[in-house]
């Protein structure tokens, strides 16, 4: 198996025993080879639900991060998961985080994006705990932001007849680009993650190595070490969740997919942007949500200054503005599924909003 050397938080390689492993280029060339990525220092960058995820650079001191995931082959047929990366693969948009290859074994698998090395969004509006030199996002970088969230949703939803549907979209899984631009990250994790099939089903296949982009036989085991798929979510992600996406885990539901739950969660999203306020300190505080706080603060006259992040009172004059997309925010978090504006309209409408 491979195994570790611990150096503080980098981690070291070395091979023992051998088994299949199948290499998938989602890119014609995406810059490493399955020999590389195996001897790279792996760097923890968190823990969740769906994998531990890894910032690894390799030998030409490229930087990728790495998801590695418990039950490949045993969940999951080869082909099947042939067919989703080949599928994801192509959603190539600047907002979005690009897949860039994937390995399947019988026991993990491991997704391999390009490194966005900007931390994510939840960390740029609140910061990281025991860091002291915080610095705020003006007005127009969360404006940029959420421009930029609204096109890379639009595309997902538009660019295919399928109607694909994130479904999970928060603050942690929205990257932050150098420039500051946006980049939606695990769009597809969950088809990727899946466990369609059971074990004794797949349990005896191996892929046909002969038919992908690329394969070797290194050891049993990656350098990163395993977490199950089916671990609890943090429970961070309820407060973007839509309220329908509850009843449809009901036994009596039959219900797919909507892509109104991404607009949902992307006017939850605005709403913090703009307030500061994460959902969670605002239920604990005043026992109503994001949404609710916001209307009734509407509702009573409050001053926009009061409403929006304190650390936005620099940027005076572009209170209409914060008004607007507020309002924007409160339509996409509507009760009502059908009531809720497409991402593209939204998108038209954040524009309108930034000409105030």
């Amino acid at each position: 198996m491979l195994c570790f050397s611990r150096r503080d938080d980098v981690e070291s390689l070395a091979s023992e025993n051998v088994e299949q492993y199948a290499f998938l280029k989602v890119e014609a060339d995406p810059g490493f080879d399955l020999e590389q990525l195996l001897k790279a220092s792996a760097f923890l960058l968190g823990n969740g639900g769906a994998g531990i995820m890894y910032k690894v650079v390799i030998e030409n001191g490229a930087s990728l991060a790495v998801r590695r995931l418990e039950d490949g082959g045993g969940g999951q047929r080869f082909r099947e998961f042939q067919g989703e990366v080949e599928a994801i693969g192509k959603i190539r948009h600047p907002n979005i985080v690009r897949l860039l290859a994937c390995c399947w074994c019988v026991s993990e698998k491991l997704l391999i994006y390009e490194y966005v090395p900007n931390g994510n969004l939840a960390t740029a509006i609140h910061g990281r705990n025991g860091v002291t030199n915080f610095k705020p996002m003006p007005w127009s970088t969360r404006l940029r932001i959420l421009k930029g969230l609204a096109r890379g949703l639009t595309f997902i939803h538009e660019c295919s007849p399928k109607r694909y549907v994130h479904g999970h979209l928060k603050p942690t899984s929205i990257l932050l680009a150098s420039d500051m631009d946006p980049r939606i990250a695990d769009f597809g994790l969950n088809r990727l993650a899946c466990n369609p099939t059971t074990a004794e089903e797949s349990s005896s296949f191996e892929p046909p190595l002969a038919h992908t982009e690329s394969s070797r036989t290194p050891s049993q085991c990656s350098p990163y070490p395993l977490t199950p798929t089916n671990a609890k979510t943090n429970n961070a992600s309820f407060y973007y969740e839509a309220p329908e996406m509850a009843s449809r885990s009901s036994a009596s539901s039959s219900s797919k997919p909507s892509q109104k739950w991404d607009v949902y969660s992307y006017g939850m999203i605005l709403l913090e942007i703009v307030t500061g306020k994460s959902p969670a300190a605002i239920l604990n505080a005043s026992e109503m949500d994001l949404a609710k706080w916001v209307q009734l603060s509407i509702d009573v006259s409050k001053p926009i200054g009061d409403i929006v992040d304190p650390f936005l009172a620099h940027d005076s004059g572009k209170e209409l503005q914060m008004a607007a997309v507020m309002k924007i925010g409160l339509a996409c978090v509507g009760g009502n599924p059908d009531k809720r504006p497409s991402m593209r309209n939204v998108g038209i409408a954040l524009e309108k909003a930034g000409d105030e």
